[in-house]
C-alpha cells in the first residue's frame, strides 16, 4: 500500500514572539513555525502509517497498525502512560483492550488474530 506524504518545508524556532514577527513575512507558506517558549514544540516526528511526534518537553505520541502478535515501538519510552487500541474488522474474535500479554516500555504484546489489523495510539515520555 503506498503512503501519501506532504511537503511540510522546514520548521523553524523562534526563541520569543518578537523575533517570529521579525522573520514571519519570510517563512513559506508549508513552513511551520514554532516558538521555542511554549514549553512544547516537535523535536523529532514520522509522520507515516506507524509513526511517531516527540515534543520538547519529553512527551511522545506514538501510533500506527500491526498485525504482529509483539509491536516494537519505533521510540523506546522512557515512562509508559497509556496504549488505545481497536480491532480493525471485526469478527468472531472478540479483542479486549485489557488482554495484555505483556508490555514494556519498548514494546507490547497482544493476542493477534488472524487477517485482523489492530490500530493503536501510544503516549509516554
Amino acid at each position: 500500500m503506498a503512503q501519501s506524504t506532504t511537503n511540510l518545508g522546514k520548521i523553524h524556532v523562534f526563541p520569543s514572539e518578537s523575533l517570529y514577527n521579525q522573520f514571519k513575512d519570510t517563512i513559506a507558506s508549508n513552513d511551520l513555525a514554532l516558538l521555542k517558549d511554549d514549553g512544547a514544540y516537535i523535536v523529532a516526528a514520522l509522520l507515516g502509517q506507524n509513526g511517531y511526534v516527540k515534543f520538547s518537553n519529553g512527551l511522545i505520541l506514538q501510533w500506527g497498525r500491526s498485525t504482529a502478535a509483539t509491536l516494537n515501538f519505533s521510540l523506546p519510552f522512557q515512562k509508559f502512560y497509556c496504549i488505545t487500541t481497536a480491532q480493525e474488522s471485526w469478527t468472531s474474535a472478540t479483542f479486549n483492550n485489557t488482554s495484555w500479554i505483556a508490555r514494556t516500555n519498548s514494546s507490547i504484546t497482544w493476542p493477534t488474530y488472524q487477517n485482523t489489523n489492530i490500530n493503536y495510539i501510544a503516549v509516554g515520555m
